[in-house]
């Protein structure tokens, strides 16, 4: 019989199994997050209190490592990447879309190239995260310099 974790609080801090999965939501949305239960997650996730206000999504699980939470964090942030470059916009939170770029340290883009994002779920003429980013960026330096003459 498997051993029943009971970490409590401190859960974070010991190596254990920590699944690494995605949210993929029909508006061309990915939420990127970590769990030790998985169905437990969904669950939440699928909940009232979720977050995601009843929108429909469809969960891939992108890989198991053992580690820490801290350890969980380094691969979603690459993973997050790994959606954006298949052309998803990626949620920070419920709502929140976020540059997955800005938060990419060396050792991240390194982890990144080790990781292959599941062809099946590859979005096909949309816009890659980064560039929806640019585009905006450009699009607010136009308005700027307007406002400016």
């Amino acid at each position: 019989m498997a051993r029943k974790h009971r970490l409590g609080r401190s859960q974070k801090y010991h190596p254990r199994p920590r699944h690494l999965y995605a949210l993929l939501f029909n508006n061309g949305g990915c939420y990127v997050g970590q769990s030790v239960d998985l169905g437990k997650r969904l669950q939440s996730h699928r909940s009232n209190a979720g977050g995601w206000g009843g929108a429909k999504f469809h969960m891939v699980e992108l890989g198991v490592i053992i580690g820490t939470y801290a350890d969980a964090e380094q691969y979603e942030y690459a993973w997050r990447y790994k959606a954006s470059k298949a052309g998803w916009l990626i949620y920070g939170k419920p709502g929140v879309l976020v540059n997955p770029t800005y938060r990419l340290t060396f050792r991240r883009r390194m982890l990144a190239w080790t990781l292959s994002w599941p062809g099946k779920y590859r979005r096909k003429g949309r816009l890659s995260s980064s560039m929806f980013w640019l585009f905006l960026g450009g699009i607010a330096l136009m308005c700027f310099y307007t406002a400016q003459m």
